[in-house]
């Protein structure tokens, strides 16, 4: 995956995340970022009864939804490359059933073989230049038969712009070179960075790995969501996320 000389380095995106936790904590303080209403029930759903099962949290961020896994009974290793982020998920003090500790997704993981149930990776996936080691070390760490829960802003339509009309009502949007794979930035808490892939991509890396898919969801906000924030409503037609389930098998014999 290449990039133009002027646009922002994808070797270095940690930083950006770095740089932009301040930001982002006080966005979360008084409770979830919008939009994740639409996807997260469809992320627990897949997560299924946690109750004594070994997580990670691959790319926890501000510790919110480690907490939240904790608080239903399990046990969570939480982990994430961003020192400031890392930061301000501690920053309340040891949480009972969570630990945390600095890992970077990109390279091989500080935990054994066979250590976890599930791994949690919720919008994390495509702000990671090396996703078929995340994955790769997902599988390791998993046992037979563990699932893998992962969210994304949907690859097929995010970074897409709307198309409008005279009155600025949304009326489809305008998919271009979906299937190249680039680098583009985003601009909510700072200047982060977001690694474009079609499905394929992600697909191909979770089947080479030996995970079989066997959930695939793309939430929309229900009715009563709409009622109460009627700017969503273009959210039921066209979605800008996706959930999924994979499940590690054992490895074929040779």
């Amino acid at each position: 995956m290449g990039h133009d000389a002027g646009s922002p380095d994808p070797s270095n995106p940690l930083e950006r995340w770095d740089r932009a936790a301040a930001v982002y904590g006080a966005s979360r303080r008084e409770g979830p970022l919008a939009l994740s209403a639409i996807y997260q029930p469809v992320v627990e759903e897949l997560l299924g009864d946690v109750t004594d099962k070994r997580v990670l949290d691959a790319g926890c961020g501000d510790g919110r939804e480690a907490k939240r896994l904790a608080a239903r009974g399990a046990r969570v290793s939480a982990i994430d490359g961003s020192p400031a982020m890392l930061a301000l998920a501690m920053r309340d003090g040891p949480v009972a059933g969570v630990e945390f500790r600095a890992a970077d997704l990109t390279q091989p993981l500080p935990l054994p073989d066979g250590t976890f149930d599930l791994v949690l990776a919720n919008m994390v996936l495509m702000d990671i230049p090396r996703v078929d080691v995340a994955i790769g070390e997902f599988s390791r760490v998993l046992t037979a038969g563990g699932a893998l829960v992962f969210s994304l802003t949907h690859p097929c339509f995010f970074c897409s712009d709307w198309v409008q009309d005279a009155d600025g009502a949304k009326l489809h949007k305008a998919v271009g070179d979906y299937l190249s794979p680039r680098v583009e930035t985003l601009d909510f808490w700072g200047t982060t960075m977001h690694f474009h892939r079609p499905l394929s991509h992600y697909f191909d890396a979770l089947t080479h790995h030996g995970f079989v898919i066997d959930a695939l969801k793309e939430p929309t906000p229900t009715s009563e969501q709409v009622t109460r924030h009627p700017e969503w409503r273009h959210h039921q037609r066209v979605p800008s996320f996706l959930v999924g389930r994979a499940i590690t098998t054992p490895a074929r014999p040779g």
